[in-house]
């Protein structure tokens, strides 16, 4: 599968998100978007407004919800701080 990474500089934050090839339109769309409708502007603001954050060591990734948007992110560390946005999606856990 081809994949490539779009990046967000925000608040002194560096997000790297995944795109997936979608062969029906040849072209590349946001992982996080076609799994669950969510862009990547939207899982930063949730970050950013959390209300509940934990880390799930079975997968290696810290799990965000916030209530304000009502979006649970899973993300995880790259080098120096950068954060990879592994997906997102409405709802979740501490609703």
């Amino acid at each position: 599968m081809k994949a490539k990474y779009q990046i967000f500089k925000i608040k002194g934050k560096k997000f790297v998100v995944k795109l997936d090839y979608n062969e029906l339109i040849n072209d590349y769309e946001y992982h996080m978007y076609i799994r669950h409708l969510i862009m990547p502007q939207q899982a930063i603001a949730a970050y950013f407004a959390k209300t509940y954050e934990t880390y799930n060591a079975q997968y290696d990734r810290y799990e965000v919800y916030s209530k304000k948007y009502d979006i649970t992110v899973y993300y995880t560390y790259l080098k120096e701080e950068d954060i990879l946005l592994i997906t997102a999606f409405k709802g979740g856990k501490y609703e």
